[in-house]
């Protein structure tokens, strides 16, 4: 589908990517203006859509892009030799916060695309952003140990209540932004030490010690 902005060289795409995830990152997809993207890529914006025939298409290319760059960067990191999903999972918030610092202006163009794009673009980038997410997630529950949650615990159960709350806490992180979203990162750090906070309560009723 974007075979035409595939085969071009790696700068003019770099500059193209660059001007575009700019503007998306800091105006929201409704409010970002093509008309700023191609001035700045120094394109027409003919050759802009002939690579991505709409703003639609455009978009949607350009959040498939950031899911994979930030999963790249996600496989670069090892878990600790942890069988504890609790630690994972702090392990993994501290991974979060170092590529959202890497690359704050993918992580703000996501975090907008799933809390506050239009409708008919929504299901889409939920889709992609769920589909790029069972491809990671098989990875970290990979030699969880099972010996550590209590007795009468159904380990399975009790993951797949995990995963609920985080997803919970994901829409309620996510509504917030909404109101916060041009300085969304600034608050990352507390956002973390809630997201902490709220893994010890669940692991205190969990785990037998």
């Amino acid at each position: 589908m974007y075979s035409n902005f595939e085969t071009i060289n790696d700068d003019r795409k770099k500059l193209i990517l660059d001007a575009c995830i700019h503007e998306f990152a800091e105006r929201g997809y409704e409010q970002a203006s093509t008309n700023v993207m191609i001035r700045e890529a120094g394109i027409s914006k003919g050759i802009l859509f002939h690579y991505f025939k709409s703003k639609k298409g455009l978009f949607l290319y350009i959040v498939e892009y950031a899911l994979r760059t930030l999963v790249e960067e996600y496989n670069k990191y090892s878990f600790q030799t942890t069988g504890d999903i609790f630690r994972r999972l702090s392990e993994l918030s501290i991974i979060k916060l170092k590529i959202n610092q890497t690359y704050p202006k993918l992580s703000k163009l996501l975090v907008d695309a799933l809390a506050n794009s239009p409708e008919d673009i929504h299901a889409e980038v939920e889709r992609r952003y769920n589909q790029i997410s069972q491809e990671y997630l098989p990875l970290f529950f990979q030699d969880i140990d099972y010996t550590k949650f209590r007795s009468g615990v159904d380990p399975a159960k009790a993951i797949e209540i995990i995963m609920l709350f985080i997803e919970a806490l994901g829409n309620k992180y996510m509504k917030e932004c909404q109101s916060i979203k041009n300085d969304w990162l600034e608050n990352y750090d507390q956002l973390l030490a809630e997201y902490n906070s709220y893994m010890e309560i669940l692991k205190y009723g969990m785990y037998s010690n």
